[in-house]
């Protein structure tokens, strides 16, 4: 698949049915941000302002750089993990890997309330597929995440309590390429886009490339908005019923914001049981 580029997405999602909370996968207090979505009609992104308004977002990093973004989010039992595309994890050893939290910044640099948690272990979905970029989410078992203490600077996202529909407007965020080839942002980025139905994703994509059991897509048919290289497992997240929930994991796409090329991301919702079984179980 000439020119995939992967990435993360999570979904700003309007409001329209209150969620089942049979459903609820992560423990309440999650999701809460002192900030408002960018403008769903941004071109490009922006820089998150004010700072850590989305303090779900962490910085994966391996040996010290960034590679990828990921989401913090709780189990019912209180255990905290982080969520990544497994394209990110996939062949890497856990104790080369890092999170970065409650940070701003895509370097290494000193930012009072941030923490740095190490990776105890990674957990693919035994259904990832490098090749097709299915099933691509991974969990990192975080060895000190008794440390964390929650703040507006750092707290869960909520894990998806319902599917997302076409025309979801959603948000997502990372320090990856501002353009396609282009350099990495030095701060956190955001943008907001709507989500698109799945016949439209398999047009656009080809129906040998979108595989909707795993993936959902998002993007404007003139393009000009998406996640691009180093935005990859980040979130694309949507707000239900006043607290933001865990949509998609920025999976790959065709370059970066071209017209008629949406991004591609993992799907929460139709991952969502072997996410419950996984952090249930560690």
């Amino acid at each position: 698949m000439e020119g995939l580029l992967a990435g993360v997405l999570c979904l700003i999602v309007t409001v329209s049915a209150a969620p089942d909370p049979t459903q609820w996968i992560t423990a309440g207090n999650c999701g809460i941000s002192s900030g408002r979505a960018p403008d769903p009609f941004i071109v490009g992104g922006a820089e998150v302002s004010p700072m850590y308004k989305w303090p779900w977002i962490g910085s994966l990093r391996s040996s010290g750089s960034h590679i990828c973004g990921g989401s913090l989010i709780k189990s019912t039992a209180g255990r905290y993990f982080f969520v990544t595309a497994a394209h990110c994890t996939y062949g890497s050893n856990a104790n080369r890997l890092s999170v970065k939290i409650g940070t701003h910044f895509r370097a290494d640099t000193s930012e009072s309330g941030s923490m740095i948690l190490n990776v105890n272990r990674i957990i693919n979905n035994p259904n990832y597929r490098a090749t097709t970029l299915e099933n691509d989410i991974s969990i990192l078992v975080l060895t000190n995440s008794e440390s964390i203490v929650e703040s507006n600077q750092i707290r869960p996202i909520c894990y998806a309590s319902r599917d997302h529909y076409a025309g979801e407007v959603c948000t997502v965020i990372g320090w990856g390429t501002t353009s396609e080839s282009g350099s990495s942002a030095a701060r956190l980025q955001e943008a907001s886009k709507p989500i698109l139905s799945d016949s439209q994703c398999s047009s656009d994509l080809g129906s040998n490339n979108y595989y909707s059991n795993s993936m959902l897509c998002s993007g404007y048919d003139a393009g000009g908005v998406d996640a691009c290289q180093g935005d990859s497992g980040g979130p694309l997240f949507c707000q239900r019923n006043g607290v933001w929930e865990l949509v998609g994991i920025v999976s790959w796409g065709y370059g970066c914001a071209r017209p008629g090329r949406p991004g591609v991301y993992g799907d929460c919702w139709n991952l969502r049981d072997w996410v419950r079984q996984t952090i249930d179980s560690n």
